[in-house]
């Protein structure tokens, strides 16, 4: 049993940033713009952490197209120009039709390789024990990556159920281990670690992957989040995801200052170097949060309820903000108590991308029809089909009389149609140019083509419009120009700075 209580050993705990890609999906709804990248990545690079987690895939880029109206592409560009002394993480997620209806290896690998270009980043990471990855992912996704010269690091999802023991979890190491990774993450998504379950998780992992080391990363669900961090760093983690605030605690990710004072408290030194440049973080995005009415993380009561609807700390944020455009923002406890409903009648599937965007949305829909089924989304008919994976889903343990109802359904024949369909596309290598010849794109640039893609055509791309800056703090009057200029009652203004005096008047 590998275990490494207490200091002495000469280690140094390493943190690793996730501001960009997890803190400001958990908290921000992935609502961070261009402007907000630009004004904080250099000082990040700044500060000494082992990597910085930059929000480059297909989920970001749909976001960022159609909701931000910003090119994703020139947000990309960002973290290359401003991130170059820190590693970048980048996240393959798994989902494959993320990109398309279907998706052929040959594009995948073009847009993976187009983002790892376009970011600089070197290291990727994508879950290791959903979908069925490690048969039908593993075996041409790590060899794809490693032809990009990229590091790899699987992700380890941790979700309670009566199957996932500690025997559960080294198998899985093990299994994981013959690809020859070069880290380790155990990922809790929904922030459903204890300090008790940790004590004999991470050693049964760590024994297995002997040597290689293994990054945490737990979110503020349970607010257990804090002793689980400290327990993993005296058992000899090698390595914290922390978030710079606003963009901490609440569902997001330790502080690192929070981080390093408890290493500090342990006698564990760290490889954080300039906490000057992550104050600077901290006041600018504190800063344009309350400039947009974000919301700032702050550390939760207790609620055992995480623990029965287990639903992750980035997903929350998105369920909250659907609940609202829906008029039903108010009925929020009412889908939590419906979601832990639905996650019994599937067998408790592992509530992480997908299911758990799956089974949120179907318990919306519950609640909103007040008839439980009475509308069925494809996914769940596509779960029931294993689609979506099959022990990890759930699908041996699901309740028979509501499988039965979703393989009944009128829409479960073309789905099963479309997923025989989808499998032997993805199993395919793919012709790229033929598809650019389809879109009529033979001229396009790469960039141009793989957003039509990505987009289903160019409807929305065309409502992209400029990026909004925000003031580094370098320009304040400029800046309070800038926003009094919102007030149209306010035609005069009277600044005086010693002998200094100036009067601003609108025309």
């Amino acid at each position: 049993m590998v275990e490494e209580r207490g200091t002495g050993s000469g280690r140094k705990i390493m943190f690793s940033d996730v501001t960009l890609r997890d803190g400001a999906q958990s908290l921000w709804a992935m609502r961070m713009t261009h402007g907000m990248h630009d004004a904080v990545a250099a000082e990040l690079d700044q500060a000494g952490y082992d990597s910085i987690e930059v929000p480059v895939n297909a989920v970001n880029f749909k976001f960022q197209a159609r909701f931000l109206r910003e090119n994703p592409w020139e947000i990309t560009r960002v973290f290359k120009e401003k991130i170059t002394r820190t590693k970048k993480t980048i996240m393959f997620l798994n989902c494959l039709d993320l990109l398309g209806e279907s998706e052929t290896r040959s594009m995948v690998k073009m847009y993976y390789g187009m983002a790892a270009r376009n970011s600089g980043a070197r290291r990727f990471t994508t879950l290791a024990n959903t979908r069925n990855e490690l048969d039908r992912y593993f075996p041409w996704l790590i060899p794809m990556a490693r032809e990009m010269a990229m590091e790899i690091m699987p992700a380890i999802c941790y979700y309670p159920s009566p199957r996932t023991t500690d025997a559960h979890y080294a198998d899985l190491t093990r299994r994981i281990m013959a690809y020859r990774p070069d880290a380790l993450m155990l990922k809790d998504a929904g922030g459903l670690l204890t300090v008790e379950r940790i004590r004999t998780l991470l050693p049964a992992i760590r024994k297995e992957a002997r040597g290689v080391p293994v990054e945490l990363h737990t979110h503020g669900m349970s607010t257990n989040q804090g002793r689980v961090v400290v327990e993993a760093m005296q058992l000899g983690v090698e390595r914290i995801h922390t978030c710079v605030p606003p963009l901490a605690s609440g569902s997001s990710h330790v502080s690192i200052f929070n981080a390093m004072h408890n290493a500090k408290v342990l006698g564990i030194p760290h490889n954080i170097t300039d906490v000057d440049a992550l104050r600077v973080v901290e006041e600018r995005l504190t800063r344009i949060a309350k400039l947009e009415n974000l919301p700032i993380g702050v550390p939760l009561e207790y609620d055992h309820g995480v623990y029965l609807h287990q639903i992750p700390g980035g997903v929350i944020s998105n369920l909250r903000n659907q609940l609202g455009q829906l008029g039903i923002a108010h009925k929020l406890d009412e889908v939590l108590a419906e979601v832990v409903r639905i996650i019994e009648d599937l067998g408790h599937p592992i509530m992480i991308t997908p299911a758990s965007q799956f089974i949120v949305s179907q318990a919306a829909v519950n609640v909103a029809t007040g008839e439980r089924y009475k509308e069925v989304l494809d996914c769940m008919i596509e779960t029931a089909l294993g689609v979506w994976g099959w022990e990890d889903a759930g699908v041996p343990w699901m309740k028979p009389e509501v499988k039965d109802r979703f393989l009944n359904h009128p829409n479960t024949k073309s789905l099963a149609a479309r997923y025989q369909r989808k499998q032997e596309i993805e199993a395919e290598e793919g012709n790229v140019d033929k598809l650019r010849a389809s879109y009529g794109l033979t001229n396009a640039t790469d960039e141009e083509f793989m957003l039509y893609h990505i987009m289903r055509g160019d409807s929305e791309i065309k409502k992209i419009g400029p990026p909004k800056t925000y003031s580094t703090g370098a320009h304040p009057l400029t800046l309070l120009l800038k926003e009094l200029s919102k007030d149209q009652d306010i035609s005069r203004l009277q600044v005086q700075k010693g002998n200094s005096f100036f009067d601003f008047r609108r025309r």
